[in-house]
C-alpha cells in the first residue's frame, strides 16, 4: 500500500555533484572527525551522513555553556543561498541532549548487532561514538518509507525509511535515520530538538513552528514491550505510517513461561502518541543572499551566523549535540506548493513509473516531470527517452529527468547550417549537463562534538547575561586549514555591558598535522588573550584612511569609556596583566600597568588568561604554551569597568597565523555586536524605547554592527558604529519631552583617533538631522531614516515662540488678577494697591487731588475719601 504523507516535508535540496559543503565554525564542527591527526577525516559514516567531503571538522574538544548563555553560531557553506539563484535555500538548528551522547574513543563505527559491543549493549559501550539511539534506527529501518515523496527515477533497494532519494542504498551512518535527515518537518518521531530556522521563504515561518516538534506531538506504530519482553523481533516487520494499518499488523511468537511451558501468543502493534518537546516553537529568520561556489561568504567582513542562547529548559548535567542541516535548490521543479505552504510541489505521481518500466535505471529512464515543457518543447519531443530504442534516444531533444542528460539545445535551427550525417539527416549537436537526480534535492548537515550545559554558578543572577568569548579556527595556513580557517578571536569585537557576565572557554588539540605551520610544538593548537601594550610612538595621523577592516582594530571605542583603548591594536607586544613584584616599572612604561583591562575581571583572571593554567605550579615550557592545555574554561566573569581592551594572542599573532587580535569592550549602557544581513535586522536594547532597525540592502552580504544605548536623565545617547553601512536604517532614540524647550535630533560622525581630545570627547560637530516624533509605550521617541554611522541623541533648548506666547499669557492673567483684587478688596486692599487704584480712577475722572478738608483733616488717603467724586 502506498502512503501519501505528502504534505509538511520537502526534500530539503536540490543540487548538481558537488565536493564540499557546510561545516559549523562555532561551536566547531565535526563533519564525522575524531581526533584523526591527518586532515581528512577517517570515516565519513562514523556519526552521521554529512555529504560533505573528507577534508574538515576540528578534532574533539569537550566545552562547556552555562544554562541562558549566549554563544556565536557561524558556518561556511558551499553553494550559496538566496531565493533566486538557490530557490528554498534553508539552514535548520537543532540540538539533542542524552546521557548517552558521545564522541567516543574509536573512529570505528558504532555496530548494530550486540555481540560486537561490552555487555551485549551497544547504547552503552562509550567506545563508540553515538547521537541516536540504536532503538531510533531500528524503528527506521522497520518502518515503511513515505511513499508520496517524489523520488525521481532512484532506484531505491528497500521500503523502509533508511531509503531514500538521496540515500539509495540504504548505506548506515551510525544510527541516523535517512529519511529523518532528509526531510523536514519529519512526520515521525525525531529525538532532535528546534532551534532556529533560517528560510528564504518567510511566509512558511508560521507553518513550520506550528508542526515543529517542540510544540505538536508526533505519531508512530510500535510493537508494545511486552513482545520484545516475551522475545519478540522485527524480523520480517515494517510498520506502517497510518493507524488503520498499524492496529492490523500483528506477530505470533513462541513464549516460554516461568515453568518452561511454551505457548503461542499473538501481539498488535500499537499506534502511539509521542508527546511534543515542550519547549518554545523554534525562532524563524529570513536566510541572507550568499554567493555560490564561495564558501557561501555573503560578502563584507563574516561568516555566515547568528546567536543561540542556551536554551534554559536544558537540565543541568546534560550532555547535548548540535547538528546544522542545510538545504539548498534550484528552481527546475516545484519543491514547494508555494512560498508559504508545506505541501510539496511535487509528489511520487512525478517520479518513474515503476509499475510500468520495473526498477528505475536514473541514467536511462526518466522521471514523468514534464521538465520539457519548461523549455517550450511537448511530449513528442522527448518520447525517444521513454520509448528507449537506440535511433529513440538519438531523435529525442533529450529534455527530461535523469542523469547526466544530453541535450539538443539547437534542434531545427542547425538545418542546413551544420553538415547531415549521410542520411539526410541534419546532425545534433547534444550537450550533456552534469545533473545527479539523487542529489537534487539535497541536504547537507554538521554536527558538533558533544558539549555539556551546566548550571549557572551560585553567583551569577538567574537574569544577568552571559556571553561566550571563544577562539576560532586551528593551526595552519589557509591552505591546510581549508574549509576551516587560520586561528582568530571569536567575536573579534566583543562589546559587554557592566554587571553582565562574559565565559571565557576556547578549545584546542594536540593531535592537529604535524607538518601544519605554526608555532609551538607540533601538532598543537593554543590560544590566550593577553592585552597589548600602548603605543611606544606618537601614532597622530598615522590612523588617517584606515577604517575597521578584516583584523583592523584601530578605531577607539572612546565614548564608552570617556578615555583611549587600554593597549593599542597597532602593537604585536604584550602589556602587563600584574604588577611586578620583583621590581618597579620604569616611568615611562607605567602607563601599561592598567588592570582594569577586559572589564576590570583582576589581576588573577588576566594572568589566568594569559597563561590559561589553571592551578600555580613551575609552568612548564609556557613561552608558546606548550605545556599549555589544549582547552581553556573559565567560569563566567562579571564586567565591572567600563572601557576597551585590544589583545592578542602572544603565540599565533606571527607567522602564518597573523593578527589573532581582537577587541573588548565594556559599557555601562544597552551594547551589542549586531550580525547585520542583507535582508534587514533589528536592535532593541534591554531598556527603554529606542532602537535600530536596518532595512534590506542596508548593508552588503553579512556585517557586523556596534550599537550601544546610553540613558541619560533628558536623552538616551545611540552609538552606531563598525558596520560598513551601504543603505538606509532607522534610527530611534527616546527623550523626555520638556515644557517650553525645542526638542531637536542631532547627530555626530565616527570618530577616528586623531579626531578626539585629550579627555577622549569627540572634537566633530553635532549636526541637527530632520525627524518624526513617535510615541512608544508612552515615551517620545525620536525617529529619524539615515544613512550615516555615528551617535545620534535629542538635545532641548528654550523655544521662544511658545515661552514668549506663555510670557504674554502670564502678564494677562496677572493684570487680570489686579483688576479683581483692586475692585474687591475696597478698603480692606493694602496701603500700595489702594494707592495704584485710586491713581487709576483719578487719571480715568479727570478728578483733582483731594483736599486735606475732604479727608477730615488728614493727609490724602491712598484714594479719593468722596467716592461720590469718582
Amino acid at each position: 500500500m502506498k502512503s501519501t504523507i505528502s504534505v509538511i516535508l520537502a526534500a530539503l535540496a536540490f543540487s548538481d555533484t558537488v565536493l564540499a559543503d557546510v561545516y559549523l565554525q562555532s561551536p566547531p564542527g565535526s563533519n564525522n572527525r575524531l581526533d584523526e591527526q591527518n586532515r581528512e577525516r577517517a570515516n565519513g559514516n562514523r556519526m552521521f551522513d554529512s555529504q560533505n567531503n573528507n577534508r574538515g571538522g576540528y578534532n574533539v574538544g569537550k566545552m562547556i555553556y552555562y544554562q541562558g548563555e549566549d554563544i556565536p553560531l557561524d558556518w561556511t557553506n558551499q553553494h550559496g543561498t538566496s531565493k533566486y539563484q538557490m530557490e528554498n535555500s534553508e539552514f535548520i538548528v537543532q540540538y539533542m541532549c542524552s546521557a548517552m551522547v558521545r564522541d567516543g574513543t574509536t573512529t570505528r563505527t558504532i555496530p548494530i548487532k550486540a555481540t560486537e559491543c561490552y555487555n551485549y549493549d551497544c547504547d552503552t559501550d562509550v567506545r563508540f561514538g553515538r547521537h541516536e539511539s540504536l532503538e531510533f534506527y531500528e524503528t527506521c529501518t522497520h518502518t515503511e518509507r513515505n511513499q508520496g515523496l517524489f523520488t525521481i527515477n532512484q532506484n531505491l533497494k528497500g521500503n523502509t525509511a533508511k531509503y531514500t532519494r538521496q540515500n539509495p542504498q540504504g548505506t548506515r551512518h551510525a544510527y541516523e535515520c535517512p529519511e529523518e535527515r532528509d526531510y523536514y518537518p519529519y512526520w515521525r518521531p525525531s529525538p532532535w530538538v528546534d532551534a532556529l530556522i533560517i528560510t528564504a521563504d518567510p511566509d512558511r515561518c508560521a507553518g513550520y513552528q506550528a508542526e515543529s516538534q517542540n510544540v505538536k506531538a508526533r505519531t508512530e506504530c510500535k510493537f508494545p514491550q511486552a513482545y520484545f519482553d516475551a522475545g519478540g523481533n522485527l524480523n520480517n516487520v515494517q510498520y506502517p505510517l497510518d493507524e488503520a494499518a498499524c492496529t492490523q499488523l500483528t506477530k505470533t511468537i513462541t513464549v516460554t513461561d516461568d515453568q518452561g511451558n511454551q505457548s503461542q501468543q499473538t501481539f498488535t502493534a500499537e499506534w502511539n502518541t509521542v508527546p511534543a518537546h515542550g519547549v518554545a516553537a523554534p525562532d524563524c529568520q529570513l536566510v541572507s543572499q550568499t554567493r555560490a561556489n564561495h564558501l557561501g561568504n555573503p560578502g563584507g567582513k563574516n561568516l555566515y551566523g547568528t546567536t543561540w542562547k542556551i536554551p534554559d529548559t536544558i537540565p543541568a548535567g546534560s550532555q547535548c549535540v548540535m547538528r546544522l542541516r542545510y538545504n539548498i535548490t534550484t528552481n527546475d521543479y516545484m519543491a514547494w506548493e508555494s512560498g508559504a505552504s508545506l505541501n510539496v510541489g511535487l509528489n511520487a505521481t512525478a517520479a518513474m513509473n515503476a509499475d510500468v518500466n520495473g526498477k528505475p535505471n536514473p541514467n536511462n529512464d526518466p522521471a514523468e516531470y514534464a521538465i520539457w515543457e519548461k523549455f517550450g518543447l511537448e511530449r513528442d519531443d522527448v518520447e525517444g527517452e521513454f520509448r528507449g530504442t537506440a535511433q529513440e534516444k538519438i531523435d529525442s531533444r533529450g529534455y527530461v529527468f535523469k542523469n547526466n542528460p544530453q541535450v539538443d539545445a539547437f534542434g531545427a535551427m542547425l538545418n542546413g547550417i551544420i553538415p547531415n550525417d549521410g542520411n539526410g539527416n541534419a546532425r545534433k549537436i547534444k550537450m550533456q549537463l552534469a545533473i545527479n537526480t539523487a542529489q537534487f534535492g539535497r541536504t547537507f548537515q554538521d554536527r558538533t562534538h558533544y558539549f555539556f550545559v551546566e548550571e549557572r554558578p551560585t553567583n551569577v543572577p538567574a537574569d544577568a547575561v552571559i556571553k561566550l568569548q571563544t577562539v576560532r579556527g586551528k593551526r595552519g595556513n589557509i591552505v591546510q586549514t581549508f574549509p576551516a580557517t587560520e586561528y582568530f578571536m571569536h567575536p573579534e569585537r566583543t562589546y559587554a555591558r557592566v554587571n553582565e557576565y562574559v565565559h571565557f572557554a576556547w578549545t584546542g588539540s594536540n593531535t592537529n598535522p604535524n607538518n601544519n605551520d605554526g608555532q609551538g610544538k607540533q601538532g598543537t593548537d593554543r590560544s590566550n588573550m593577553i592585552v597589548q601594550r600602548v603605543d611606544q610612538y606618537d601614532t597622530t595621523g598615522q590612523t588617517q584612511g584606515f577604517t575597521v577592516g578584516y583584523s583592523d582594530f584601530t578605531k577607539d571605542m572612546a565614548f564608552i569609556a570617556g578615555a583611549a583603548d587600554v593597549g593599542s591594536a597597532m602593537t604585536s607586544y604584550p602589556g602587563y596583566v600584574k604588577r611586578p613584584d620583583a621590581y618597579v616599572v620604569p616611568a615611562q612604561f607605567e602607563q601599561e600597568v592598567n588592570l582594569d583591562a577586559f572589564g576590570g575581571i583582576g589581576e588573577e583572571m588576566l594572568v589566568l588568561l594569559g597563561t590559561t593554567r589553571q592551578s600555580p605550579h613551575d609552568m612548564g615550557n609556557m613561552e608558546e604554551l606548550d605545556d599549555a592545555a589544549a582547552s581553556f574554561q573559565s567560569t563566567p566573569v562579571k564586567m565591572n569597568t567600563p572601557g576597551c581592551t585590544n589583545y592578542l594572542s602572544t603565540r599565533n599573532n606571527n607567522f602564518s597565523n597573523r593578527a589573532q587580535k581582537g577587541k573588548f569592550c565594556v559599557a555601562e549602557g544597552d551594547v551589542g555586536e549586531v550580525r547585520v544581513p542583507s535582508s534587514g535586522t533589528s536592535y532593541v536594547p534591554e531598556r527603554g524605547a529606542s532602537s535600530v532597525t536596518w532595512w534590506p540592502d542596508a548593508v552588503t552580504g553579512l556585517d557586523n554592527a556596534m550599537v550601544m544605548v546610553e540613558n541619560t536623565d533628558t536623552t538616551a545617547i545611540v552609538h552606531i558604529g563598525e558596520v560598513n553601512l551601504q543603505g538606509t536604517m532607522t534610527v530611534n532614540t527616546e527623550y523626555v519631552a520638556q515644557s517650553l524647550m525645542k526638542a531637536t535630533y542631532v547627530w555626530q560622525a565616527e570618530c577616528t583617533r586623531d579626531q578626539r581630545a585629550s579627555d577622549g570627547t569627540c572634537n566633530l560637530e553635532w549636526i541637527s538631522i530632520p525627524y518624526s516624533k513617535l510615541t512608544v509605550d508612552g515615551s517620545s521617541v525620536a525617529s529619524a531614516d539615515v544613512g550615516n554611522t555615528g551617535t545620534f541623541k535629542v538635545i532641548q533648548e528654550p523655544n521662544p515662540g511658545p515661552i514668549l506666547a506663555l510670557t504674554v499669557a502670564i502678564l494677562a492673567f496677572a493684570g487680570a488678577i489686579a483688576w479683581v483684587l483692586l475692585n474687591k478688596c475696597g478698603d480692606k486692599c493694602p496701603e500700595s494697591m489702594q494707592r495704584f487704584r485710586w491713581e487709576n480712577m483719578r487719571k480715568e475722572k479727570g478728578v483733582s487731588n483731594p483736599t486735606v478738608q475732604e479727608t477730615n483733616g488728614k493727609a490724602p488717603p491712598p484714594f479719593p475719601g468722596n467716592k461720590s467724586e469718582i
